[in-house]
Order: structure tokens, then C-alpha cells, then sequence
């Protein structure tokens, strides 16, 4: 298999496990709130990386120069830590859907920034590609884009400056960690220092709030909140994430960031059968769209 199609299968499989970690967080954050989960979902994953690294290269820290590590932990403070404390509250005032909707402009702005920053340059028939993907995801994204009650959410001005932050620091999170990565780091490794860069400033000011006792004393009384947390973290920030690095280290940074933008088209069974979501006809024709859009990239553009 060369070097392409497995980091566009890696890109994919992150995909899937990023479909999975959502669920399992959403089912946490109904019960003990976002930022717990996130403060949660940083810790268990740093420590299920830093295991499985022991276990894979003999210490739990891996052995990179100064600059790779200054770039992966600044990678995970953008596009971790500072990146999701602009899109919770972006989640609260759009609602997921249309967050989501904005935050798919993250695999352009990737792009432009990787052509800028690291020379790398697409097709004209990748770009059409990528953007048949981003089109069939925000008609999924879109479709679904109502309250409670039914009517169309409003666009709040704040909410899309919130998200519009969140994708740009995304964007930069993204470049910061294929440029970490050069010199061959080791996709877990790479994956355990971006988690800690997250990690470290998302505790710190839970310290400084004086959270740390109701952040532990939340989740310590409920064991069903504790598995879903493990679950999404073994699903997402570990194996998914892991995947999606080992893509950037492969294939164009666009491509990588387009084939993992698919999980709210991957979501729509879960939608359907955990969240009794109702899926229309809309819904279908945008999961085709971005399906063919994936076949199309992996053709080649």
C-alpha cells in the first residue's frame, strides 16, 4: 500500500472513531456539563497515551528535539485547549449543527495555510473534490440546523465570531502539528505531546478557579459518567486522533483535514437510533454528495 491510501484510510478510520467519541461526550456532558467532560476527556486521554507509548517505546515520554516539542504542545494549546474554549460557548448560542456548519471551513483554511506556510499545493481537481465533500457535510450539518421546538436556529453574530475563531485556531493547531511532526515523530508520540499542550492550560485554569474538587467529586459519584468518558477518550482524542495525525504526517494537509470533516454524515445512524434524530431526504442526498466527494479524492481528483 503506498503512502497515499494509508494515510487516507488513517484519515477515514479517524473519522469513524471521531463519530464515536462525540456520542460518548454528549452522553457525559448531558449529566456533569461541557467543561468538565473537556477538563475529563484531556486528563484520561493524556494518560491512556502515555501508557500505550510506555508500552509501545519503553517510556512514557517521547525522545524529540526542543523545537519538535515546543511545536506539538503549542499545537495542542491552539488547537485543543484555546480552540474548544471558542467553541462550547459557540455550541450554546448556534446550537451544534450550525457550529458544526462553519467550523467545516477548517479544512480550507488548513489548506490555504499549508500552500502559505509548508508549500504544499493541490489540483484543481483535489480542490473540487474537497469542496463536494464540504458540501455534502453542511447539507447534513444544515438539515438538522432547528431548536426544540421545531424552528430554524438564528444566526447569532457572537456564536459565528466564536466558531469562525475555533476553525481558524484549528487551522493553525493543525499546521503546528505536521510541522512538529517532521523528522518522522512517531504518530502516539506526536499524539501525546499535542494532548498534554491541551491539557496543561485547561487545568491550570481550572486551578486557578478552584474547580479541581468539583471537576474530580462530579464525576467520582457517578461510574456511568466515568465510562463514557473512557470510552470517548479511547475513541476520539486517543485512536482517533492519533489516526488523523498519522494522516498529516502522510498526505496534503487538506485532504487529510477534508476526509476527517465526515462525522456529522457518520453521525446520522447514531442521530437516528441513540438520539431518535429524524433523518430526511436532504440528510441522504448530502451523505451521497460527500460520499462521492471521498470516492472522487481518493480517485485522484
Amino acid at each position: 500500500m503506498d503512502a497515499f491510501w494509508s494515510g487516507a484510510l488513517a484519515a477515514l478510520a479517524a473519522s469513524a472513531c471521531f463519530a464515536v467519541g462525540p456520542t460518548m461526550f454528549t452522553l457525559a456532558g448531558r449529566q456533569v456539563g461541557p467543561v468538565i467532560t473537556l477538563r475529563w476527556r484531556l486528563l484520561l486521554a493524556t494518560l491512556l497515551l502515555s501508557g500505550l507509548h510506555w508500552l509501545g517505546f519503553g517510556r512514557p515520554w517521547p525522545d524529540l528535539t526542543a523545537t519538535q516539542a515546543l511545536l506539538l504542545l503549542a499545537s495542542g494549546a491552539v488547537g485543543l485547549a484555546a480552540a474548544d474554549s471558542f467553541l462550547f460557548p459557540a455550541f450554546v448560542r448556534l446550537g451544534p449543527r450550525l457550529a458544526m456548519l462553519i467550523l467545516n471551513l477548517q479544512p480550507v483554511l488548513a489548506t490555504l495555510l499549508a500552500r502559505a506556510w509548508l508549500g504544499e499545493r493541490l489540483r484543481a481537481g483535489q480542490w473540487a473534490a474537497m469542496l463536494a465533500v464540504l458540501w455534502g457535510v453542511s447539507l447534513v450539518v444544515l438539515e438538522r440546523g432547528t431548536d426544540a421546538d421545531g424552528q430554524p436556529l438564528r444566526w447569532d453574530r457572537v456564536g459565528v465570531a466564536l466558531t469562525l475563531a475555533a476553525a481558524a485556531l484549528g487551522a493553525v493547531g493543525v499546521l503546528l502539528a505536521k510541522a512538529g511532526m517532521q523528522g518522522r515523530v512517531p504518530a502516539l508520540s506526536a499524539n501525546l505531546v499535542r494532548m498534554s499542550g491541551g491539557l496543561l492550560p485547561i487545568w491550570a485554569w481550572a486551578l486557578a478557579r478552584g474547580q479541581l474538587r468539583p471537576t474530580w467529586q462530579r464525576v467520582r459519584t457517578q461510574p456511568r459518567v466515568l465510562l463514557y468518558l473512557l470510552l470517548g477518550a479511547s475513541a476520539g482524542p486517543v485512536l482517533g486522533m492519533s489516526l488523523s495525525l498519522y494522516a498529516l504526517r502522510t498526505i496534503p494537509v487538506g485532504i487529510a483535514t477534508t476526509l476527517t470533516s465526515l462525522p456529522p454524515v457518520l453521525l446520522l445512524p447514531v442521530g437516528r437510533w441513540v438520539f431518535g434524530e429524524r433523518i430526511t431526504r436532504k440528510a441522504v442526498v448530502g451523505t451521497l454528495i460527500a460520499t462521492a466527494g471521498v470516492a472522487w479524492l481518493l480517485a485522484g481528483g
